[in-house]
């Protein structure tokens, strides 16, 4: 069987005489590097996992993989205390159980964030709020969090966008201020640092996830942390279907559910854990120079970082096309061409209150969704933003190299044409 590729007279002309030849037409891909992989792992996943296989302790009550973790992971980023649970949106939803959040109570949160964000709170039956974010930074913008309080707010849950930190000095204070309680959505954050302080205890309780994509993952979990300790005993009783700690018997006072981690996930988080500084320094020397070269590409406009951010963790690179210096470009299809060159490039989430499932649940709750804040620098970022995942940050200089120069190849394009047809 043999194939060979086919461009329509309308493709050809979206040549320019000396445009490069696209690999989404045929040409030759930019990035020739190997990606590295993810996520990475070794020997010591290998024997921490074998331990867990011989103890016959494979659930957190009888073993010390999690609890070894929970103890490692506060410290590295400050936290009084921490409770490993099955995912990043139940360390959410934990952390505004243990605060009673429920009917009638809002919590303000970034339009542009990921889904999971907002789900947890619309489950326990309270309004997410959403806000605009700043378009340097892509976080929250603590203005924006001004204007959108009412007498029903309770909580302000910033997003540490990408791993660059949320402006926590503004937030903290606003919080302080009003009397309302700052959960971190910190999925995107792990090793992160805000004003010389790690991100996760910065507020009362910080959430983080390790799914299959994150700086720090075992394919799926996640953690709450507590800045002082307060809340994690009442956390702990409600992750374990109600029970209280140190309680042998059937004895379930507290309304609860089942989030409890399993040994095997944490053996291999306390593996990850080993490598969370080395990689988050390459990354950060690599997202340097990344933006030193697409900072020289007209149209491309990276992500911003505010001064006081000493660690930017760099989950995901993430930039615009300016439509005025790039008016044919369309954004889907500057994604498809990336990834026709090597780069594994994907397209910005929406804005939360553009997915299907928010407005029907806003009118549930009797809010008429149109009544919300408007978000637009949220909206033109969710239409112009392109993310690349991490693994191009955990090469050489010369992988980088490599993505500049796929960037600024689609850039001096015309435009984007529709990938080739394959004929056989």
């Amino acid at each position: 069987m043999s194939f060979r590729t086919k461009l329509s007279s309308s493709e050809d002309l979206d040549r320019a005489p000396d445009a490069p030849s696209l690999a989404l037409q045929g040409g030759e891909p930019a990035v020739q590097l190997p990606l590295p992989p993810w996520p990475q792992y070794g020997d010591l996943e290998r024997d921490l996992l074998e331990d867990v296989l011989e103890s016959e302790s494979w659930w957190r009550a009888s073993g010390n993989q999690i609890k070894r973790f929970e103890r490692d992971f506060a410290a590295a980023h400050g936290a009084a205390r921490a409770l490993a649970v099955t995912n990043g949106t139940h360390a959410i939803e934990l952390a505004l159980r243990v605060l009673g959040i429920g009917q009638g109570d809002e919590v303000i949160v970034p339009s542009l964030t990921f889904v999971a964000t907002a789900m947890p709170v619309f489950s326990l039956g309270a309004l997410p709020v959403p806000v605009d974010v700043r378009a340097d930074t892509w976080c929250i913008d603590p203005e924006s969090v001004r204007a959108a309080i009412t007498p029903r707010t309770r909580v302000v849950m910033p997003v540490h966008f990408a791993g660059h930190p949320a402006d926590m000095d503004a937030l903290l204070g606003l919080c302080a201020e009003l009397d309302l309680v700052l959960i971190e959505d910190a999925a995107h954050a792990h090793g992160a640092r805000w004003n010389g302080r790690p991100v996760g205890a910065l507020g009362e309780m910080g959430a983080f996830s390790f799914q299959n994509f994150k700086l720090l993952t075992a394919g799926e979990g996640g953690i709450l942390l507590f800045r002082e300790g307060a809340h994690h005993a009442a956390a702990l009783t409600i992750s374990n279907c109600g029970r209280p700690p140190e309680t042998s018997g059937y004895v379930h006072d507290v309304f609860g559910s089942n989030y409890r981690m399993s040994e095997f996930q944490g053996a291999v988080l306390n593996g990850q854990l080993t490598r969370l500084e080395s990689l988050a320094e390459r990354r950060a020397e690599n997202a340097n120079r990344l933006t030193r070269g697409l900072t020289e590409v007209p149209g491309i406009r990276p992500q911003a970082v505010d001064p006081r951010v000493d660690r930017h963790a760099r989950y995901m690179y993430v930039f615009t096309l300016d439509p005025e210096v790039l008016p044919e470009h369309d954004r889907d299809r500057v994604v498809e061409a990336l990834v026709a060159e090597g780069v594994p490039a994907f397209v910005m989430y929406p804005r939360i209150q553009d997915c299907g499932f928010f407005a029907p649940l806003c009118r549930r709750s009797g809010t008429d969704p149109e009544g919300l804040p408007g978000c637009p620098v949220s909206a033109r970022l969710a239409e112009q933003g392109i993310w690349l995942h991490h693994r191009v940050l955990l090469g050489d200089m010369d992988l980088v190299d490599q993505v500049v120069e796929a960037v600024a190849k689609i850039c001096r394009c015309p435009r984007v044409p529709k990938p080739v047809e394959l004929t056989r």
